[in-house]
C-alpha cells in the first residue's frame, strides 16, 4: 500500500513527542526554568508539520494569548478551526471557547456545546470541566446533576491521582478585580507578608523559615512553586530545633518530594518531632505505622497517632482517620464516624477529603446518597487543578496593563466554571476601556448573571443596577426589584439601600414609606459605610413621612369642618387631593408671595424697632 512505513510513523511520533515535551517546558517554565515563548513557538511549529494536530492547537493557542507573536484572533481559529477537522479535542474545546465568549468569531452557543461535548468525549479535561458546570447549572444545556458529574469525574480523577502520588497543584488565590473601598489590592498585601517572612527568616527566625518553605512548597502568595527551596528554608528552622520543620521534613522524605525517598530518614525527623509534641510528625509516624513503611505495620499504633495528631487540628491526620473508618483498619468499618472526620478535613480545604465525600455521596455511604452535594464536591476538587492557575496569570497580566490579555484567560477560566473568574469577566466588560471589551454591556450582563447562579450576592446587585439604568437589556424595574431582593438577602447592605429607594418613590414596587425606612435601617445595621447616605435619606423619609401625617390630619379637619358648617353657611374646605395639585401648579406664585410677605413683615418690624428707638432717645 501508499501508507506510511510502521518504522518512520514511529520515529515520526516520537520526535513529535519529544517536541511536544520541550514546547511544554519552554512555554510554562516547567522545573524552575523561566518560560521561553519563542522556543515553545519553534517547537510547536515542528511539531504541527510533522502532522501533530494537538501542536496545531496549540500553535493556536500562543497566537489566541500573543505568547512570543503579536495576538492574532483570526490566525489562532484558523489553526483551531483545521485541528478540530482532525479530530484533536485541544483544538474542539478551544473553538468551543472561542464560539462560548465569542472572541474572534460570532457568538455561537449551540456550536459551542457541540465542541465541547466532541473535546471532553475525547478526553480533554477542560471540556469535561466546562460541560460539567454547564450541565450543573443548565447553562445552554439541561441541568443534570448526574450528567454533570459524569463529566466531571475524569477531570477530577486526575488532579486526585496527582495529590496520592505526591505532586499537588500550586496553590491558587482566587482574588477580585472589583476595587474593596479603601482596602489595599490582594497582592500589595502577599508582597508585604513575603517581605516580611524573607526577612525574618534572613535573621534566623525558625517559624518565619518554615513560614516561608510553606510558601514555597505550595506556590502560595505569588511565590514561585519550588520543592528545594522549600526544603532550604525546612532544614534552616530544623537546625534551630522547630518541630513543624520536621515534620514537614520527614514528609518530604517519606513521598520522595525532590529527594530520594527514605523511610529511615523521614523517620528520624518525624521522631525528632514527635518529642516536641509536634502534630505533623505524630501523624508522620502513624503514616508509616498505617502503611509498615521502615516500621512493622500497625492500625493501632496508627490510629493512637492519628488521634493524638487530630487533637491538634491536623489536618492529614483527621483525613487519616476517616480512612481508617471507612476501610475498617484497626477499627470497626463505620461509615458516619469517617464522614465526619472527613468533614473536619475538607472544612478546612482538604483535597483528598473533599473527593472521598464526594464519592460517599454519590454513593450513599453513611448518609443518604445526593447527588448534588456530591457534585458540590467534585467541583471543588476538579477547581484546584493545575488549569486554575489561568486565574493568577491574568490577574497579574490585569495588573501589568494588560487587561486584554486578562480577559482572555478569564474567559477561560470562566467557561470551566471558575466563579472568580465571571466575577473579573463582568468587571472588565462592564468597565468597557478595553478594546475586546469596550460597548459589551450584554456581556458583562451574562457575566454577573452566571456569577450570581454560584451565589455571588455583589453580582445580583449588579444585574439589579443593570436592569434599573438599562444597561446592555431594556429597563426593567421589576428584574432590578427580585435581584436586589436576593442580593438583600445575602446581607448587602447597598442592595436594602436601593429596595428602600424604590420602595419610598414607588419605583417597580407600591410605594410604601413604611417598609423604605425598614430597609434603609436594615442597611446601616449591615454595613457602617452606609450610615451617613442613611442618615440623610431617612431625615428626608421622615420628612416626608411627617408632611404627610399632617396632610391626612389637614384633610380630616377639613371634611369634619365642612360637614359641620357647610350646609348652614355656605362654607367648605378643600380635600388635599385638589389643594396639592393646585399648589404644585402655582409653586413659585406661592413662593415668591411668601418670601414677598416675609420681606414686608421685616421692613415693617424694623421701621417699628427704629420709631421705638428714637422715641427713647427723645425721652432722655
Amino acid at each position: 500500500g501508499g501508507g506510511t512505513p510502521v518504522g518512520v510513523q514511529n520515529a515520526r511520533d516520537k520526535e513529535i513527542r519529544e517536541l511536544l515535551g520541550k514546547a511544554q517546558l519552554f512555554r510554562f517554565g516547567l522545573n524552575g526554568s523561566r518560560s521561553d515563548f519563542g522556543g515553545a513557538l519553534e517547537a510547536y511549529s515542528a511539531a504541527s508539520q510533522l502532522g501533530s494536530s494537538e501542536a496545531t492547537a496549540l500553535l493556536g493557542e500562543m497566537y489566541k494569548h500573543g505568547l512570543g507573536v503579536q495576538r492574532d484572533l483570526a490566525r489562532a481559529l484558523g489553526f483551531f478551526q483545521q485541528s478540530a477537522q482532525e479530530g484533536d479535542s485541544t483544538g474542539q474545546r478551544n473553538l468551543a471557547m472561542l464560539y462560548a465568549t465569542g472572541v474572534g468569531v460570532e457568538e455561537d452557543q449551540a456550536l459551542s456545546v457541540l465542541y465541547y461535548h466532541f473535546a471532553a468525549v475525547g478526553g480533554d479535561y477542560l471540556a469535561q470541566l466546562a460541560m460539567g458546570y454547564r450541565h450543573m447549572y443548565g447553562v445552554n444545556v439541561p441541568k443534570n446533576c448526574q450528567a454533570a458529574v459524569e463529566f466531571y469525574k475524569p477531570a477530577v480523577d486526575v488532579v486526585v491521582h496527582d495529590v496520592l502520588h505526591f505532586r499537588p497543584p500550586p496553590m491558587m488565590e482566587r482574588y477580585s478585580l472589583a476595587p474593596e473601598g479603601s482596602k489595599p489590592r490582594p497582592e500589595e498585601l502577599d508582597e508585604d507578608v513575603v517581605d516580611y517572612y524573607q526577612y525574618s527568616a534572613a535573621r534566623g527566625d525558625a517559624a518565619a523559615q518554615v513560614a516561608l518553605g510553606q510558601l514555597y512548597y505550595f506556590g502560595a502568595r505569588g511565590m514561585l512553586q519550588s520543592y528545594s527551596e522549600a526544603l532550604k528554608w525546612y532544614l534552616l528552622a530544623a537546625e534551630q530545633g522547630d518541630g513543624n520543620a520536621m515534620g514537614h521534613i520527614g514528609n518530604m522524605y517519606v513521598q520522595g518530594t525532590h529527594v530520594k525517598p527514605s523511610n529511615e530518614t523521614a523517620l528520624k525527623y518525624f521522631r525528632q518531632g514527635v518529642e516536641k509534641g509536634n502534630g505533623i510528625a505524630i501523624n508522620g509516624l502513624g503514616y508509616m505505622h498505617m502503611y509498615g513503611l521502615g516500621l512493622p505495620q500497625s492500625f493501632a499504633e496508627a490510629m493512637k497517632s492519628f488521634s493524638a495528631a487530630a487533637e491538634q487540628g491536623n489536618l492529614e491526620a483527621r483525613f487519616n482517620l476517616g480512612a481508617l473508618y471507612v476501610g475498617g483498619h484497626g477499627v470497626s468499618k463505620d461509615y458516619a464516624k469517617a464522614i465526619y472526620y472527613f468533614t473536619l478535613a475538607a472544612n478546612r480545604g482538604h483535597m483528598l477529603a473533599l473527593y472521598n465525600l464526594a464519592m460517599m455521596h454519590l454513593n450513599g455511604f453513611g448518609t443518604p446518597r445526593s447527588c448534588t452535594n456530591a457534585l458540590q464536591f467534585l467541583k471543588s476538587v476538579g477547581e484546584r487543578g493545575s488549569w486554575g492557575m489561568r486565574l493568577h496569570h491574568a490577574y497579574k497580566q490585569y495588573h501589568s496593563s494588560q487587561p486584554d490579555q486578562a480577559l482572555l484567560l478569564y474567559l477561560e477560566a470562566a467557561e470551566l466554571g471558575y466563579e472568580a473568574a465571571q466575577g473579573n469577566v463582568a468587571y472588565i466588560y462592564d468597565q468597557g476601556s478595553t478594546a475586546l471589551s469596550m460597548g459589551k454591556k450584554h456581556k458583562a450582563l451574562a457575566a454577573f448573571e452566571n456569577s450570581a447562579l454560584q451565589g455571588n450576592a455583589a453580582a445580583e446587585l449588579k444585574i439589579g443596577d443593570y436592569y434599573y439604568y438599562g444597561l446592555g437589556t431594556a429597563v426593567n424595574f421589576r428584574k432590578a426589584v427580585s435581584h436586589y431582593r436576593a442580593a438583600s438577602e445575602a446581607r448587602n447592605a447597598q442592595a436594602m439601600f436601593n429596595l428602600a429607594w424604590m420602595h419610598q418613590y414607588g419605583i417597580g414596587m407600591v410605594r410604601d414609606a413604611h417598609l423604605a425606612k425598614r430597609f434603609f435601617d436594615m442597611a446601616a445595621e449591615t454595613s457602617q459605610d452606609a450610615l451617613w447616605p442613611v442618615m440623610l435619606c431617612r431625615t428626608h423619609l421622615q420628612a416626608v413621612m411627617g408632611a404627610q401625617a399632617l396632610v391626612e390630619r389637614i384633610d380630616v379637619f377639613s371634611f369634619e369642618f365642612t360637614q359641620k358648617y357647610g350646609p348652614r353657611y355656605g362654607i367648605w374646605l378643600p380635600a388635599s387631593k385638589e389643594w396639592i395639585p393646585w399648589f404644585y401648579q402655582h409653586w413659585d406664585v406661592i413662593l415668591a408671595s411668601v418670601v414677598f410677605a416675609n420681606l414686608v413683615a421685616v421692613t415693617l418690624l424694623r421701621t417699628h424697632l427704629y420709631s421705638i428707638r428714637v422715641q427713647a432717645v427723645r425721652a432722655r
